[in-house]
């Protein structure tokens, strides 16, 4: 009865496994907070290694949020949510600026290797009320660049 108990248990657990990881940088807007320099300035999202847009449930129809947040959800990662403006002075939290046609090196930390990935997508906000939104040309092209290779989904080249 134990063993049946405890399989039952561990079945349940399996089921509910989320991925754990974030883009350190550029920073995501769920990391910045936990930099010195925004220290205050930023509210900490303690769970940002966390997002996944929603999880397999969430995104079983091909819908996601953008930024990790789920699509039927709170947007408090996206321009405008919690984690995407300066509460103080109310303009855009802003991770890093790149010149077009730039080479950036991406650097992201996994916490805990589930076998999941990542998909990236450049947004080109330029004014104030811009948004990333399903809708914007910024998430429909995810794709990851390696000097010679492109992703749509972005593996850590050793579990390829």
């Amino acid at each position: 009865m134990k063993l049946l108990a405890s399989t039952l248990l561990l079945a349940t657990a399996v089921a509910n496994v989320d991925a754990h990881g974030r883009m350190v940088f550029p920073p995501h807007r769920g990391y910045i907070g936990k930099l010195p320099q925004f220290k205050d300035l930023v509210p900490t999202n303690y769970s940002d290694h966390g997002l996944n847009a929603g999880g397999i449930g969430g995104t079983a129809g091909g819908k996601h949020g953008v930024c990790g947040d789920p699509y039927t959800g709170a947007r408090d990662h996206e321009t405008g949510g919690m984690y995407g403006l300066f509460p103080t002075h109310g303009s855009k939290v802003v991770g890093a600026c790149f010149a077009p046609g730039a080479t950036i090196d991406l650097n992201i930390q996994i916490t805990a290797n589930h076998k999941g990935y990542f998909e990236f997508g450049l947004c080109k906000l330029n004014g104030k009320g811009d948004k990333e939104t399903e809708d914007t040309e910024c998430v429909g092209g995810s794709i990851c660049v390696t000097q010679d290779e492109w992703y749509s989904q972005c593996v850590p080249k050793r579990l390829r």
